[in-house]
């Protein structure tokens, strides 16, 4: 299941940021309690000003200190026996896995229920309908669906994270189909530089192509790099 969270760095509850802080960094409560204490904001429309309100959530944009106060606020996600969970700023998956396709969406189930519960006590918004529950399988076995704070969640064949179009074969071919989109236009953007009409050097035009282009289909090739000959061949073709 890949989670959206609902505005997840504005919505970061300060009373249970500072309770964590206390918990896991004694040491720097007092000037994390002074830094995000008594913030204030006011809107203006057309000249006139409104008047101060305090802000009583959210972390401050652009903040070097953003990432690791969210990693403080999400620093007791729930564990549970044959479940994993991946994340990444504000990207997060639950993973569960079995041979047995519904005993795996039963296992996933009753973490959610788990889940929902540690939500509602941090004041944690999840966007349900913009989350995604994805079967990773060979068989067509039909999977259970799962729910989470009574919305059933949308099912998908392909979803993509970090970067990655995952196919609920792994396969890979629809991400190497829109990575050799992506060449594509990228080529095209650079043409005036890469074509046969510029005055660049080979030299040159191979240092962009490298700098600009290869990274497009060279990131996590750890990963898709064992697809099959053929969606390989997609790329090397581009």
């Amino acid at each position: 299941m890949f989670l959206d969270v609902s505005q997840v760095f504005d919505r970061v509850w300060h009373p249970g940021l500072l309770h964590k802080i206390e918990k896991h960094q004694p040491k720097f409560f007092p000037l994390l309690k002074s830094y995000l204490s008594h913030r204030q904001f006011r809107t203006t429309v057309k000249g006139e000003v409104s008047a101060l309100f305090l802000i009583n959530s959210g972390v401050p944009q652009g903040s070097v200190l953003v990432p690791m106060l969210y990693q403080l606020h999400i620093s007791d996600f729930p564990q549970a026996p044959k479940v994993a969970k991946g994340t990444f700023a504000d990207d997060t998956v639950i993973l569960t896995c079995h041979v047995d396709v519904p005993s795996a969406s039963s296992c996933l189930q009753a973490y959610l229920n788990t889940f929902q519960s540690w939500l509602q006590t941090w004041k944690i918004k999840l966007n349900e309908s913009k989350s995604t529950y994805l079967t990773f399988k060979l068989r067509n076995d039909p999977s259970p669906p799962v729910s989470l704070n009574n919305v059933e969640i949308p099912t998908a064949t392909t979803v993509k994270y970090l970067g990655l179009h995952l196919d609920n074969k792994l396969n890979w071919k629809d991400h190497i189909t829109k990575k050799r989109k992506q060449m594509v236009l990228q080529h095209k953007e650079l043409y005036w530089l890469l074509g046969r009409t510029s005055h660049l050097s080979v030299d040159n035009k191979l240092l962009l192509y490298k700098s600009i282009v290869t990274p497009i289909w060279t990131y996590d090739i750890e990963l898709w790099g064992c697809a099959s000959k053929s969606n390989i061949a997609v790329i090397q073709r581009c």
